[in-house]
């Protein structure tokens, strides 16, 4: 059962149920070879099978497939390399902006309409595919190529309203084909640029807004996938982005990875750079009270060798526990809340240095 009915009569999503911590996810992309723009290959390609053997040992639960990773004809054999590697497939999405030229110029939201009519179509196919054979527990769409380059290249306000419309169109069919019971919850992946100059949606606030916009007795079947580095690239604070998604009851999956800034999608590994963003993260799951697969996405290093495969992954889970540990055993919700109710944002500022330090000089 993917969604049921609250004592309100309002459809909500059945999420698989995990203490914090104890699953989690990762794409078989986070698993690669390295190589780009500006670096070469640095490790061997792995088999789908080393690939999950690799994720598996890293501490992974679930993985993660795009629909050029796992080609829907293909699905049926992958799962038995799936169910042979001992994890379960939490998340499915279609790629829809690397698998043909139409999706350069958009895609859920793209002025061409038979751009939007691709979208749409392997979105449903992906969907049939995770709800079918996957037997998934999430299906996001990332913003990707939906967005523009410049000034006036789309109309704005068409741009946000077809995107909710196009969602709409694949939410009617996945209902009217499967009924709520066995609906994937969809969760919008915002990020504000990257592949495109700007995002749609950029943030959490465009996510909420899309979903707005859409017929209401739709809008309980889709929800936030927020990605940790893609707030950082908006300028955003993850963990109230976040808060924000908990307090619309959109808060459906999450992508924990890490940045530097104001950059591009750098992927880091959770933790690596700013470990008091994975304090205050795993702090704000545990306080809206999360408890599905935590995904995890990101790439590992150009310098990674062929025996560190995974190692951003592993370090990305060794860093969430860490910081979980801190959680349980150094922060008293108490003493936190005495401190906000104080509003002594210096002497919340030394309490936050001192937690996450773990020096009480």
């Amino acid at each position: 059962m993917a969604f049921q009915k609250n004592e309100a009569g309002q459809w909500t999503p059945v999420l698989p149920q995990h203490a914090l911590g104890t699953a989690f996810g990762a794409g078989v992309w986070n698993v690669a070879p390295g190589g780009g723009r500006f670096a070469p290959a640095m490790r061997p390609a792995l088999s789908l099978e080393q690939t999950l053997t690799e994720l598996k040992n890293a501490g992974c639960t679930h993985v993660e497939f795009h629909d050029t990773e796992a080609e829907p004809e293909d699905a049926e054999k992958i799962m038995k390399s799936v169910r042979n590697a001992g994890v379960e497939v939490s998340m499915c999405t279609a790629n829809l902006f690397k698998r043909g030229p139409e999706f350069a110029n958009g895609n859920m939201g793209s002025p061409i309409a038979d751009t939007r009519t691709e979208a749409v179509r392997r979105t449903k196919d992906y969907i049939r595919t995770g709800i079918e054979v996957f037997d998934a527990s999430i299906y996001v769409y990332w913003n990707s190529s939906n967005g523009f380059g410049g000034p006036l290249q789309v109309n704005y306000r068409d741009l946000f309203q077809m995107t909710a419309d196009s969602l709409s169109e694949v939410v009617t069919w996945m209902l009217d084909t499967y009924g709520p019971e066995r609906a994937l919850p969809i969760a919008i992946e915002p990020k504000p640029n990257e592949p495109v100059s700007w995002g749609a949606p950029a943030d959490c606030g465009e996510v909420l807004a899309i979903i707005s916009l859409m017929p209401e007795n739709l809008r309980p079947f889709v929800g936030t996938n927020l990605e940790t580095c893609h707030s950082l690239m908006a300028g955003k604070r993850y963990a109230a982005e976040l808060g924000l998604a908990a307090a619309a009851g959109k808060c459906f999956y999450v992508h924990l990875n890490g940045g530097t800034g104001l950059k591009f999608d750098e992927d880091l590994a959770f933790g690596d750079n700013d470990f008091g963003v994975a304090v205050e993260t795993v702090w704000t799951l545990e306080e809206i009270g999360y408890s599905t697969v935590l995904g995890i996405d990101v790439q590992p290093l150009n310098t990674d060798t062929p025996q560190q495969q995974s190692a951003s992954v592993v370090r990305s889970i060794r860093n969430f526990r860490r910081a979980h540990e801190i959680c349980r055993t150094r922060i008293h919700a108490e003493e936190l809340n005495a401190l906000r109710a104080k509003a002594d944002r210096a002497a919340q500022s030394d309490w936050f240095a001192r937690i996450c330090s773990g020096i009480d000089a």
